[in-house]
């Protein structure tokens, strides 16, 4: 699960007083009473998930590397601004921190909390929490995968062929589940997805349509991560983990990433990590593709009822409501008044067909 091809010795977590000074030196401040700084290795290994071999690292690195020279050839080519957080972009975009607990399902929880904010970003809803079901995407997804972990792209393929679901739906325990029969309903699925190798890439995608999902080597040190931009400085590594990148600043050299353990956790359960670390150099990014949905039809039945309403009252609208609507003849020479309502009502109806026979009853 999410392990490194060489596991390291289950020794204990660097204590923070060995590698303050290197750790602030770099740029960061590190906690010795943070939730996981001196947690067992077997219970820091479990908040990971994110299942990679050797060869697939390599050859990503290899991919990122071809793309970021491709790019610096066409710097133009991804012109991005040199800070974005979506916490703070015109309003907060992000939605809630959670806690993945000791289950190696990091990938669903970064996936889902990249859709969860480019939603708010298509939709236009900043400060809105929406809540969807990392259950419902791991544990139906993947299935008995607490102590393997997963990876991005059957995590991305799931939620653009099967969906995404409700957190009420299937709210999220952790420990394998089984996947309730029947499964929820979908609420929506994602449209695709791109992946994003280089750094301009990512930065472009971020800032043009919200945050998207990436991956980085977890070492030991950065368990006791509190504020600062992290850098690796002590500890062995302890496997690979998936969060949702919600933004990058230039003047710090940056990514502004949203993490799955706990408000607790870093600085309320976020993490700044400096470019040229892993998450830049041996994984690539990835962009849900979203679109906003429509409103709800039932915020358009006021306005059927009060059309009805004065159908009851003037024949002539009920009679170019019932041919144009309904098609029942015989024809009406319609005023210009009317027509205009006839074309609001067939404008809602399009939208929302379930209406139209409850509808034409009403006017019979």
């Amino acid at each position: 699960m999410a392990r490194p091809r060489n596991n390291p010795p289950e020794s204990e977590p660097p204590r923070v007083s060995t590698f303050q000074a290197k750790a602030e030196k770099a740029g960061w401040q590190p906690d010795a009473s943070g939730p996981l700084a001196e947690a067992p290795h077997e219970v820091q290994v479990a908040h990971l998930g994110l299942d990679v071999t050797e060869e697939e690292l390599q050859a990503t690195q290899a991919m990122v590397k071809a793309a970021n020279q491709a790019v610096s050839l066409r710097a133009d080519a991804f012109a991005a601004p040199p800070a974005v957080d979506w916490r703070n972009n015109g309003g907060n975009f992000v939605t809630s921190i959670k806690d993945q607990s000791s289950c190696g399902s990091c990938v669903s929880f970064g996936t889902i909390a990249t859709i969860e904010a480019r939603m708010n970003v298509a939709c236009k809803t900043a400060g809105q929490q929406r809540d969807y079901s990392e259950a419902f995407l791991f544990y139906c997804g993947c299935g008995n995968c607490c102590g393997t972990g997963w990876n991005f792209v059957p995590a991305l393929e799931y939620c653009k062929n099967t969906g995404v679901a409700a957190e009420s739906k299937f709210p999220y325990v952790p420990g394998n589940r089984p996947c309730p029969s029947p499964p929820p309903t979908v609420d929506f699925k994602i449209t695709g997805y791109t992946i994003l190798p280089s750094a301009a890439e990512r930065k472009a995608a971020i800032a043009d349509g919200g945050p998207v999902i990436g991956g980085l080597a977890v070492y030991q040190d950065f368990y006791a991560y509190k504020t600062g931009v992290y850098k690796h400085v002590s500890g062995a590594l302890a496997g690979y983990h998936a969060v949702s990148v919600v933004g990058y600043d230039d003047n710090q050299a940056c990514w502004i990433c949203k993490n799955s353990w706990g408000p607790s956790w870093g600085d309320a359960g976020f993490f700044r990590i400096a470019y040229g670390q892993s998450m830049d150099q041996q994984f690539a990014a990835y962009a849900p593709l979203v679109t906003c949905p429509p409103p709800p039809c039932d915020q358009y039945l006021p306005y059927l009822r009060r059309v009805l309403l004065a159908a009851r009252t003037n024949p002539m609208l009920r009679r170019c409501l019932l041919y144009y609507i309904c098609g029942r003849p015989p024809r009406p020479l319609c005023p210009p008044q009317y027509a205009s309502i006839v074309a609001i009502v067939r404008q809602i109806l399009a939208k929302c067909p379930q209406y139209r026979a409850s509808f034409c009853r009403a006017l019979m």
